[in-house]
């Protein structure tokens, strides 16, 4: 099989496994009225165990590896201000779920290329482009249409809620590539992101009332899942993809992510497919994939 085959393929699960992060969250979610009783769980307590779960998996494939979990203390500081972006990306885009089906919210989330454009341009002096601005402007229009439910009712808070989420993971990607860990190793930089915002969930899920202790096979089944599937298998896959085929047309495959989630929440929770979600994936989609291909030639042109 050729390189090119090879990334393509991990680019296209790493897009899908993260797809699946509803799928394995509602279920569990008490902010779900479908969730069975017995299975709803805080979203503290949920992410909690998605990230240490995820943690105690890196880890021991790093100690399988024999790779180091050495950091200084100034890499400490910034894998924590790392991990509170992390983590707030992941909080918010579980609290959008209900104020929106899941498949819009991770539609609206995978904006964040949009906000990396547009962060990159006021604070770091990248160049503007007409491609960028029209790709904008695409957005705009798509989270727009998103916004408005089949009431008449333009449902704000969930979308500001959901676009803080994905300028959350924005900031980290920018962050990431611009702090002393530029250069770490990807799976101790995981590693260490996943433990601390384990750590930080479950501090405030005390604070809150507690960390809920998984009570039944259901719970274990979808949390597992969320760990493996969603956070180790992706992350993997993407690291892979990127050796492979490059972070820009890795990006472009990560169009499947959203995909994933609509299809998925049609099947699994008869989320509706109506013409405003059809209208704003054609809008957005496209414009995610004009800001990857411009800022990918920016950085193979070295601007």
């Amino acid at each position: 099989m050729s390189t090119t085959a090879k990334g393509v393929i991990f680019g296209i699960i790493a897009a899908v496994c993260y797809g699946f992060v509803p799928t394995f969250t509602l279920p569990v979610s008490l902010d779900n009225p479908l969730a069975d009783a017995d299975c709803q769980m805080n979203t503290p307590s949920i992410l909690f165990y998605r990230f240490i779960f995820a943690a105690i998996l890196i880890g021991i494939y790093m100690w399988m590896r024999g790779k180091s979990f050495r950091v200084s203390r100034g890499e400490l500081v910034t894998l924590i201000y790392l991990s509170f972006l992390s983590d707030g990306s992941a909080l918010f885009l579980i609290s959008g779920y209900k104020y929106m089906t899941s498949g819009v919210a991770t539609v609206l989330h995978f904006t964040y290329p949009i906000f990396t454009a547009l962060l990159m341009m006021t604070f770091y002096h990248e160049a503007r482009k007409a491609s960028t601005l029209f790709a904008v402007v695409m957005a705009v229009a798509g989270v727009t249409v998103l916004s408005w439910q089949g009431d008449g009712e333009a449902s704000l808070t969930g979308i500001i809620i959901v676009l803080i989420s994905a300028v959350c993971y924005a900031l980290y990607l920018i962050r990431v590539n611009r702090s002393r860990v530029k250069d770490m190793d990807v799976y101790k930089l995981t590693f260490y992101v996943m433990l601390i915002g384990g750590l930080i969930f479950g501090a405030q899920a005390l604070q809150q009332d507690e960390i809920q202790p998984i009570g039944n096979i259901n719970q274990a089944l979808n949390l597992a899942l969320l760990a493996i599937v969603c956070t180790l298998i992706s992350n993997l896959s993407l690291v892979a993809a990127v050796k492979n085929i490059g972070s820009t047309f890795t990006s472009i495959l990560g169009a499947l992510e959203p995909l994933t989630a609509v299809v998925l929440g049609l099947i699994l929770f008869s989320e509706p497919i109506t013409a405003n979600i059809v209208v704003g994936l054609l809008l957005i989609i496209p414009s995610v994939v004009i800001i990857i291909i411009t800022r990918g030639r920016n950085e193979t042109n070295g601007k």
